[in-house]
């Protein structure tokens, strides 16, 4: 059996590239609702100045920016260019002003120490190579007292179908691994921040019922997340094999009215020395 690939950075900007404009609208649009979910519980004051790492086509971003007003600002970083470009968009549309956005690396922000009231990372902690660097940016960046929001997926996310695909991939031998292991329980998550250096972490679980229409739904679906590198792995003749038998797999569990499949998120708030 070959190997597991772990992804890099290079590989990682090349999958979001590739899947910005498709990005959170196969199947429902699970991602902004997450994120307002985030933005929601932080309590972001009106005024503050907030950073957005991994802003991907910023459904974070936009309701901080909502919520802090025109005496606020929020910055969104992503090494991907198309993701960018797709938040740029968004953005215009919802009639937001009070943003920027910067392709920048969340391991090496850009910014001096103590410049934002407010930092998130949603659903993307896991994907930084060297993520304790990561975290100890968004710790140097914050101000004292102020806070910062992250959110992680809970245990078996998508179970069965995640599950399935992964089994199926280690068979085909062209599994990519994240370049960390996830934490997927509030101890885990509420661990990280700690080892950052933020106190007063609260965590919270929910876990969302997400109904997949079709089949292409949930295939297309795939091809906007990590596992997109897995597929494009794969010849066009493997590919096509791949798919038929891992739909051949999912197909029992559908219901009349398509694919339900758990969607556990773990959210998780800080705030750093005062």
């Amino acid at each position: 059996m070959a190997e597991p690939v772990f992804a890099t950075k290079q590989m990682l900007e090349e999958v979001f590239d590739g899947a910005a404009e498709f990005y959170d609208r196969a199947g429902p649009s699970i991602f902004r609702q997450f994120a307002a979910r985030l933005v929601e519980w932080m309590t972001i004051a009106p005024g503050a100045r907030a950073l957005d790492v991994a802003t991907g086509k910023g459904a974070v971003l936009i309701p901080i920016a909502q919520r802090v007003g025109a005496g606020g600002s929020v910055i969104g970083i992503d090494l991907s260019s198309a993701m960018l470009d797709e938040a740029e968009r968004a953005a215009r549309a919802a009639g937001t002003a009070n943003y920027q956005l910067r392709k920048m690396d969340a391991e090496n922000l850009e910014f001096p120490d103590a410049s934002f009231d407010a930092v998130t990372c949603a659903l993307a902690l896991f994907f930084f190579p060297a993520m304790d660097a990561a975290r100890r940016e968004m710790y140097r960046v914050v101000k004292p007292g102020g806070r910062i929001g992250i959110s992680m997926w809970g245990k078996s996310p998508f179970d069965p179908a995640w599950r399935i695909f992964a089994e199926q991939v280690r068979a085909y031998g062209v599994e990519v691994r994240n370049p960390q292991r996830v934490a997927y329980t509030p101890e885990g998550v509420h661990a990280l921040l700690a080892a950052a250096g933020f106190i007063d972490i609260e965590t919270r679980s929910e876990t969302t019922d997400v109904v997949y229409a079709s089949e292409d739904d949930w295939w297309n679906f795939q091809l906007t997340l990590a596992s997109r590198a897995v597929i494009h792995r794969m010849d066009e003749v493997t590919r096509a094999r791949f798919k038929e038998e891992y739909l051949a797999k999912v197909r029992p569990f559908f219901q009349a009215d398509g694919l339900h499949l758990p969607a556990p998120v773990i959210y998780a708030i800080g705030a750093s020395k005062g």
